[in-house]
């Protein structure tokens, strides 16, 4: 079997569910094999830690820095220049 970061059917009501991966689990679906519970869906200490990681400020990549310098230039038109002939 594939391992995949992407939470399952039954991590949909936990607050820790990103949509395409776990927030504290690598491999979620291993959390539930077994017919387990989750032990991370409703311990205080760990949502209250996902919180605050929420909280921090948002951080942008060299990448998404690059991108957004580029996009908010304005473009430059070039002179009119005829050719000597």
């Amino acid at each position: 079997m594939q391992h995949s970061r992407k939470p399952v059917r039954k991590c949909y009501s936990c607050e820790l569910n990103l949509g395409d991966h776990c927030w504290f689990y690598q491999y979620p679906r291993g959390q539930w094999r077994g017919k387990k519970r989750c032990r991370i869906i409703n311990n205080e200490s760990v949502l209250a830690e996902f919180r605050t990681w929420q909280k921090r400020p948002l951080v942008k990549t060299m990448k998404e820095l690059r991108r957004s310098f580029h996009r908010s230039r304005p473009k430059v038109s070039e002179p009119d220049v005829k050719p000597i002939v």
